[in-house]
């Protein structure tokens, strides 16, 4: 789920900026936790990065119609989070196979 804690944390970040928060760098290295973690927990479904992301700037109460600038392109984002993920899936499984040719 690289892609998608990417998305979290950059998607995240944006709307915290532009909506008036301040970002340390305390701030951000809490969200980049954040991110990792509650992108695990992601279902793979179309679009759950992006609902996840906004519920997570909900909770907080941040501005999420900062969100619908992105809506817009998200389909292209989507698939670029999805190419990641798969790739990086596919080089854990080839170190995984490597190592296991080796013993």
């Amino acid at each position: 789920m690289n892609g998608c804690a990417a998305f979290i944390l950059v998607t995240s970040l944006f709307v915290m900026q532009n909506g008036g928060t301040s970002l340390t760098w305390s701030t951000i290295l809490l969200w980049m936790l954040i991110s990792v973690v509650s992108a695990v927990g992601n279902a793979g479904v179309p679009m759950g990065c992006f609902f996840l992301t906004m519920s997570l700037m909900s909770g907080i109460g941040a501005p999420v119609a900062i969100l619908g600038i992105i809506l817009p392109i998200y389909t292209i984002i989507d698939m670029v989070e999805t190419a990641e993920n798969v790739w990086s899936d596919s080089c854990v499984a080839a170190m995984v196979n490597h190592d296991e040719a080796r013993s």
